[in-house]
């Protein structure tokens, strides 16, 4: 299946929306407000059990806005249509019921099955469609009227039309639902899209990243930098990272190094897929900018070096930046460490590997 989308925001990068989700929603356009049920969807689909979904949508989607199948046989097996209705006034049953004609129809004039279950998706729904959906029998015997009306009879051929009825007469009609938009929300906020689709914070801090038990090679260049730092320090039998961990007066540091990194790279990540923008880089430039001033001094050692740099990290006023609240101290003890992983900060004088 396709990759989310996020729709182009009003707003420059990073100034956030101050209207809620639910505010939002209402000067979205048909295809934005298609896509993010497209985009629920899919966050249901373990739960559902489904197999895959896309978005048909167009001129002839034959009321099938946004599929979803249980099998390969797709919308020839068993299926659940999702029809997005995004108007100024509520979904009303007056613009219900000529949808609801349409999967009827393919299923007579075409091989697809009738969805076992037909959602109506729309930011508002009148209570009167809302009360029908909830009496499936009473829904029924109005959509078996409507089908007498004249205009439907123009629209559909005499024989399409008679077998719409005789399947419709079959059909049991509590396969037709309504949802609401809070549970719509409530799912979609649970995802790492939340905040990109509707141009907010990110809440809450991540969580204490599992630092992977053996160094990775993302991790190796600022791992060299700290056993540069241990060997001028505590001597040259600490030659490698194995030697740094097992050596009485390294070990202890070079994990809690280790854990700053991993917290800033999870912070990083975390932003990457939460927030417009590039926000993280935005915030490790105007670090940087700070930090190389305190690296560029003369210090005695490489030990002193790097204390000194963490200890301005801390110190920086984070101005600006729509993550500041979540760069706490570890992730800036990390920061400093994806700068030496990427030789922008170096720790001991002369060290050019």
């Amino acid at each position: 299946m396709s990759q989310y989308a996020v729709p182009a925001q009003a707003l420059p990068p990073n100034q956030f929306d101050t209207r809620t989700p639910l505010q939002q929603v209402w000067y979205w356009s048909p295809d934005q407000w298609e896509q993010f049920t497209y985009e629920w969807v899919r966050m249901r689909a373990v739960e559902e059990g489904y197999l895959g979904a896309e978005i048909i949508g167009g001129g002839n989607d034959r009321g099938a806005d946004v599929v979803a199948f249980f099998s390969d046989q797709k919308l020839n097996g068993e299926w659940h249509c999702y029809q997005c209705k995004h108007y100024s006034e509520e979904l009303a049953l007056t613009d219900a019921l000529p949808e609801m004609i349409k999967p009827f129809a393919a299923a007579v004039e075409t091989t697809r099955t009738l969805p076992t279950r037909y959602t109506f998706v729309a930011p508002r729904i009148h209570p009167r469609l809302k009360d029908l959906v909830l009496t499936p029998d009473e829904l029924k015997a109005r959509f078996l009227a409507h089908l007498d009306r004249r205009q439907v009879a123009v629209k559909l051929s005499a024989e399409t039309l008679e077998r719409v009825k005789q399947l419709a007469s079959a059909t049991d009609f509590s396969m037709f639902w309504t949802v609401n938009l809070d549970d719509v929300l409530e799912v979609y906020s649970k995802s790492p899209l939340f905040a990109s689709r509707f141009n907010l914070p990110p809440s809450g801090r991540p969580a204490r990243p599992s630092v992977p038990p053996e160094p990775s090679k993302d991790e190796a260049r600022f791992l060299e930098q700290l056993v540069d730092v241990y060997q001028e320090r505590f001597g040259a039998h600490i030659a490698s990272v194995d030697a740094a961990f097992s050596h009485s007066d390294t070990g202890g540091h070079l994990r809690r190094q280790r854990e700053a990194f991993y917290a800033a790279e999870t912070l990083r990540m975390r932003t990457r897929d939460s927030v417009p923008g590039d926000a993280y880089a935005e915030l490790q430039s105007d670090v940087l900018d700070n930090l190389v001033e305190v690296a560029e001094r003369t210090f005695d050692s490489g030990w002193e070096r790097l204390h000194e740099v963490i200890q301005a990290s801390g110190q920086l006023q984070v101005v600006g930046s729509v993550i500041a609240s979540h760069f706490k101290n570890l992730e800036r003890k990390g920061m400093c460490h994806q700068f030496a992983n990427d030789n922008k900060l170096m720790w001991c004088p002369g060290d050019n590997r």
